[in-house]
């Protein structure tokens, strides 16, 4: 009997030590405090501040609140940005990759209404309950877009070398 020696198992502590994966892990924690700032003001915003107005308008605006705190602790913690770019670019990146997060967020929330729940989008309206909960099916599907917008493009580090400015003159005979 010929039994193979068993595959070498991954150390936890050496994975953490890539900084994609720690960064990975800080998008996650920063997204579970934004998806409780959307989800919780989508269900203040359906059940009392906006009573009777279309689920859509009030899960884009809640969607909204949860992109700022996720912008501010993104750009701070997880991905170090304050250093490479300037706010306003960093922000509006960060915004368009989150408008197609949005609309992912809604086409899958909108699906999963309309084949889950049961509940028709175009017809009666669903219970904030059910487009809450339908909403959660969405985080999967759009934290992998987010992330991978986010890393790449919204707060990626400038490619090559720093530029160094010195003051100083330089010596003579030496390239300008």
């Amino acid at each position: 009997m010929n039994v193979s020696p068993p595959l070498p198992r991954a150390q936890p502590t050496a994975l953490l030590q890539r900084r994609s994966v720690r960064q990975l892990i800080k998008f996650s924690l920063v997204g579970v405090s934004s998806t409780a700032v959307d989800k919780g003001s989508l269900w203040l915003l359906l059940q009392g501040v906006l009573p009777g107005v279309p689920w859509a308008i009030g899960a884009t605006l809640s969607y909204s609140l949860g992109v700022i705190n996720g912008f501010l602790w993104n750009r701070h913690w997880t991905f170090r940005a304050r250093e490479h770019g300037s706010v306003g670019e960093q922000f509006f990146r960060f915004l368009s990759t989150n408008v197609v997060g949005l609309l992912l967020n809604l086409g899958a929330t909108r699906a999963v209404l309309s084949i889950v729940i049961g509940a028709s989008p175009a017809g009666a309206a669903p219970m904030p309950r059910q487009v809450v909960v339908a909403s959660l099916g969405a985080i999967p599907l759009v934290t992998l877009w987010n992330f991978s917008a986010s890393k790449y493009w919204a707060f990626r580090r400038p490619s090559g070398p720093v530029p160094v400015v010195s003051s100083a003159p330089s010596p003579p005979g030496a390239p300008s």
